[in-house]
């Protein structure tokens, strides 16, 4: 930068070709304005030449290059005797300073913007990041909340009955499994995935209150597979597709069978909730649905729904939730979620 500079002030000069005495007497000023890089830099932080400011912040420049100028011209005098041109006159060492730190200044100045300007941008990327985030975190909570007043409200009507019926020692027992149920949950933080066991856990409370309404009409089974048992999943995901397999159960007379079955298939996690009900359009139902052939996908109910909206959260398009017509009748509810592992616990 030196030897530009040095060959820059040559030629306006008209003098002969650069020399080291003229290199030496440029270096001066290249070090100068190298070590007030920073100072121009932090003026265009705080003086951005942008709207509406920008007169303003154009005059703040000026005065901090005119000072910068001056410190140039007073080390040159000051340096004369060593590093400057015999006979020359110093008005026109003056006059190429001038020219030359207008350079100098508004390249630094020129980068100085840049880098403002680049910062600021990824500042709005980053916050625009967050907000998306907070957003996403904001709706999955509110799906996630919506999943525990809806069973709730299915609990306290299934008590009703039992103590409409005259089983009121059923009633207590279902309020019991429902008070230690609802502890389980309020003990739960906002987290989005738990680990598998506290899910099953938590299902397993769950089944055991159903137990009590349908008695010898209900039977469950949990299988897991080893390569599936540390594996994390979405809190309150199993619960309202095993409600929605012990409903499509209910309609019928006969026994039903609950099988829940989590395997891992290459990185993905299985989860597959199956009854042997009369599946989701019983013959002459309250609500009867279009009929579909076996293996065809099924919308669900509101629990689905809100399910499906959380796994879409989560996932985006790494996901797949489907209610499917079992052969052999009954309906099966699969799940498959990006497998991820869950951190042991410390002992």
């Amino acid at each position: 930068m030196g030897l530009s500079y040095a060959w820059t002030s040559s030629q306006l000069s008209g003098r002969a070709p650069v020399t080291l005495r003229a290199v030496t007497s440029s270096l001066e000023s290249v070090w100068l304005w190298a070590l007030m890089t920073p100072l121009i830099f932090a003026c265009c932080e705080r003086f951005p030449v942008v709207r509406p400011r920008w007169a303003r912040n154009l005059g703040c420049h000026l005065v901090l290059y005119v000072f910068l100028w001056a410190v140039d011209m007073g080390l040159a005098w000051l340096l004369r005797p060593w590093i400057g041109h015999p006979g020359r006159p110093f008005l026109l060492t003056l006059a190429e300073g001038a020219l030359l730190s207008i350079y100098s200044y508004a390249g630094m100045a020129a980068i100085g913007h840049a880098l403002r300007f680049y910062r600021l941008y990824m500042e709005r990327r980053v916050r625009a990041s967050e907000l998306e985030t907070q957003l996403v975190r904001a709706q999955l909570l509110a799906l996630q909340m919506q999943l525990r007043p809806h069973f709730l409200f299915n609990a306290l009507n299934a008590i009703t009955g039992l103590i409409r019926t005259g089983d009121s020692k059923g009633a207590v027992q279902m309020t019991v499994g429902l008070a230690d149920l609802l502890r389980a949950v309020l003990r739960g933080d906002d987290t989005q995935e738990v680990p598998l066991h506290q899910e099953l856990d938590f299902v397993a409370r769950y089944l055991r209150i159903e137990q009590l309404r349908f008695q010898e009409r209900l039977h469950t089974q949990i299988r897991v597979d080893p390569s599936a048992s540390d594996a994390l999943v979405p809190h309150l995901l199993l619960q309202p597709l095993v409600e929605n397999a012990v409903r499509h159960g209910a309609r019928a007379e006969a026994q039903n069978r609950v099988d829940i079955h989590i395997t891992r298939e290459s990185d993905m996690l299985w989860l597959r909730v199956r009854d042997t009900g009369l599946g989701p359009n019983p013959p002459g139902g309250a609500s009867p649905e279009p009929a579909s052939e076996p293996g065809v996908p099924r919308e669900g109910g509101i629990g689905l729904s809100n399910t499906r909206a959380r796994l879409r959260h989560l996932y985006g398009d790494g996901h797949r939730l489907e209610l499917l017509h079992a052969e052999g009748g009954g309906a099966v509810a699969q799940v498959a979620i990006p497998y991820r592992r869950a951190a042991r616990a410390v002992q």
